[in-house]
């Protein structure tokens, strides 16, 4: 297989390092071809030049550098219609069926539909091909993602209503119900005493509604949600949300640096991923707190626990080299078939605590 190194490279002039490490995780097959023209410019083979693995994997025959498109490919002539395509307008899709008749040219498992998308970058002509299968899960899941966002935005406008009418309750409705009250008050003084009687069951009646709206107005208080929650109800949801997970916020801090609050983000999004993936957990609880002058965030599931050796691995790693680039540090304990907590602590001054929980659960 040709190597990503700058001399079998063909872009010079492109971040090699970052181009080949997208290509080698993406799990397409991805070929790099360069074009073979006539004495009029006429299009009329490819050599590959760069490939993946992938690519290399679902092919009957051994790949090679610099191997003609004409001598290996299952009717070439269509696939050479699309890099012309491509190389004049910049980009063309193929719609490819594999089936028996392609048996000696790719390995696969049935009758597949696969997607070929050649694109010209440069003087070269990129080949990514991909299962139509997990392109349509990949429209099914951009799909429910717009359907999550649409249901944050409404669940945030209900909440936002919510508060406005707590706000004219109190601004307007009780003042107006006083201003009864004292006026039954006033006029009850001057009638006899069963009128006046009359008039005072009247003002307690008046009394217990404002009672009932304050306690209505408190409650819708206590579930107003600060910046924090909605910024991660907004990331997490979405990713418990097709396993049906259950989300236990508790924060306990009323805001933090932004710096910090993106780093609680990131880490929240890997560990809610981890759990759900990996952990197959029903419940994940996610905590937010000050302890003396650290912010611990806490991320705690029931799942299947995570093994010894994967723990200082992709995802988590990341998560721990979030926590010392901020001074702090991150601890994972794990029993199997129990669950999983990780406990996430970073230094930071200024940083107010709050005697408001912002409780809740989300799925």
């Amino acid at each position: 297989m040709a190597t990503d190194t700058q001399r079998n490279f063909p872009f010079s002039s492109i971040d090699i390092d970052e181009l080949v490490s997208v290509f080698y995780r993406l799990s397409d097959c991805i070929a790099i071809h360069e074009v073979d023209v006539d004495e009029w410019d006429a299009i009329v083979d490819t050599r590959v030049v760069w490939w993946n693995k992938h690519y290399e994997d679902i092919r009957t025959k051994k790949v090679e550098f610099a191997q003609s498109m004409m001598d290996s490919y299952f009717e070439p002539h269509i696939a050479l219609a699309h890099v012309s395509e491509a190389w004049n307008s910049g980009h063309s899709l193929q719609l490819f069926q594999m089936d028996a008749r392609t048996n000696g040219h790719y390995l696969h498992d049935g009758d597949a539909s696969t997607s070929i998308n050649w694109q010209r970058l440069g003087n070269h002509i990129v080949e990514v091909s991909s299962d139509l299968a997990d392109f349509k899960e990949i429209q099914r899941l951009l799909n429910d993602q717009q359907t999550l966002v649409a249901l944050a935005a409404r669940k945030r406008a209900i909440a936002v209503e919510r508060e406005r009418i707590a706000r004219n309750l109190h601004d307007v409705v009780i003042q107006n119900l006083y201003a009864t009250s004292l006026s039954l008050s006033v006029a009850g003084r001057r009638k006899d005493p069963e009128t006046q009687e009359s008039f005072n069951k009247a003002i307690s009646a008046i009394d217990e509604v404002i009672s009932e709206i304050r306690r209505e107005i408190l409650h819708v208080e206590s579930r107003k949600a600060s910046p924090l929650r909605l910024h991660l109800e907004d990331v997490l949801i979405p990713v418990l949300h097709p396993t049906g997970t259950e989300l236990e916020l508790l924060i306990e801090v009323s805001e933090l640096p932004e710096v910090i609050e993106g780093h609680i983000r990131a880490v929240a999004i890997e560990g809610a991923s981890n759990a759900v993936r990996h952990g197959a957990a029903s419940i994940l609880k996610v905590q937010i707190a000050r302890v003396e002058r650290n912010i611990v965030l806490t991320i705690t599931d029931n799942g299947r626990g995570i093994p010894s050796q994967v723990r200082l691995q992709n995802g988590l790693h990341n998560m721990r080299e979030r926590a010392e680039s901020l001074g702090g540090t991150m601890e994972i304990h794990s029993v199997q078939n129990i669950g999983t907590t990780v406990t996430w602590s970073v230094p930071c001054r200024g940083c107010l605590p709050t005697a408001l929980l912002c409780t809740g659960c989300a799925s």
